[in-house]
């Protein structure tokens, strides 16, 4: 262990200090929005961000690369752990600059990855950003391994430290809560934008409801068309823009036809310009089976959207009086709720977010401190 805490500290004041960082996906979603946001928020900072991934590629790789940031790809576990720990292993051989590992998780399955960097005498810091799991059986019995090879632990709210460290670790504050803080001045609102965008999307005359998200059981699609089917027997002219990909894609596509809601939904994939998608809806609705604390209902909290929330989600996420949260079995009651909101303000926001703690401009003092847990 003291050969442990010399290797890890030896490069510590060298300038141009490396930190290699685990959990980009192609997907750019709610860990991937954070890392961008850090590396774009640490550039004055004596440090660079390199990724290693075991997706065939990552969100954000050409911002990431122009930042200065190296990637290295390693294979998924599905082809072999072996095969994923010798590559890993090659990396930190080839790298001994890399004296801290920066694993961004959503479960204790990562204790198997973690092994490598463990095993090199690495520093590992492990952030969550989940506060429940697809497999909570394999999740308990990997969280006591992943616990002990961990030095710091980071999350991105209470209750995701709770579920991935144990709530020993949260009661003795052992574990550093990083908001999920967003660049806020870029979801102010703009009434040009949404006029805009509306007539793009074809929805001028349209109630529009916005999902952003995964299309994956966690982020419950099948529900968000429940909610839709709902509003639609209200309000015929309800329509909904979702964003993202997954796994159930196809499924929820057949789900909503199955229904006759096709006219009423648009999939649109993975975009670049969420931040003016939802300045062209009227309602925001995050229905999961559970969150850490999701970035994307403070991003639209950001651009002044009513939001409904899972009760499923952390009451952390309530930034604004305009978000509330209700249970995902009960389409009725969202589409009730959505019918319900009236037209308000939704400029200057920004300041709201602020106050809360959530405009990474304002973060310093955060990012300062994640930056000495993770040096």
């Amino acid at each position: 262990m003291i050969w442990r805490e010399r290797n890890m500290n030896k490069n510590k004041n060298l300038p141009g200090r490396r930190i290699l960082v685990y959990g980009m996906s192609d997907n750019p979603g709610g860990i991937e929005t954070y890392l961008l946001n850090l590396v774009k928020n640490t550039e004055n900072e004596d440090v660079v961000w390199d990724f290693v991934t075991d997706f065939p590629q990552i969100a954000y790789r050409e911002i990431l690369e122009q930042k200065g940031g190296q990637i290295f790809r390693i294979s998924a576990k599905s082809k072999g752990l072996l095969r994923q720990w010798r590559e890993f292993a090659a990396i930190l051989k080839a790298h001994p600059e890399y004296q801290t590992v920066y694993f961004n998780v959503l479960n204790a399955g990562c204790v198997f990855t973690m092994l490598i960097p463990w095993l090199y005498r690495r520093k590992i810091v492990v952030h969550s950003h989940n506060a429940s799991a697809d497999n909570t059986a394999m999740h308990k019995l990997c969280r006591p391994f992943m616990n002990a090879m961990t030095d710091r632990y980071v999350a991105c709210s209470g209750l995701a430290g709770e579920f991935m460290f144990g709530e020993k670790r949260m009661r003795k504050n052992q574990v550093f809560l990083m908001p999920n803080a967003i660049d806020a001045a870029k979801y102010e609102y703009k009434e040009d934008v949404r006029e805009e965008m509306r007539r793009a999307l074809g929805v001028e005359d349209k109630l529009v409801l916005c999902h952003v998200g995964r299309i994956v059981y966690q982020k419950n699609p099948k529900g968000v068309i429940d909610i839709l089917e709902a509003c639609v027997k209200r309000n015929p002219d309800c329509v909904l823009l979702s964003v993202g990909t997954g796994d159930m894609e196809a499924e929820t596509k057949a789900y909503a036809e199955e229904k006759g809601l096709s006219p009423h939904v648009q999939f649109l994939g993975v975009r670049g310009d969420v931040d003016r998608i939802m300045q062209a809806a009227d309602c925001f609705i995050l229905p999961s089976v559970y969150e850490g604390l999701p970035i994307v209902a403070v991003e639209a909290q950001a651009s002044g959207l009513p939001c409904l929330l899972s009760d499923k989600i952390s009451t952390e996420t309530k930034l604004t009086e305009d978000a509330r949260f209700l249970p995902i079995d009960r389409p009725e009651q969202w589409a009730e709720a959505i019918l319900s909101v009236q037209p308000q303000n939704r400029k200057k926001k920004r300041q709201e977010m602020i106050k809360a703690g959530y405009d990474m401009e304002y973060q310093k003092e955060n990012i300062s401190r994640l930056m000495q847990i993770l040096m």
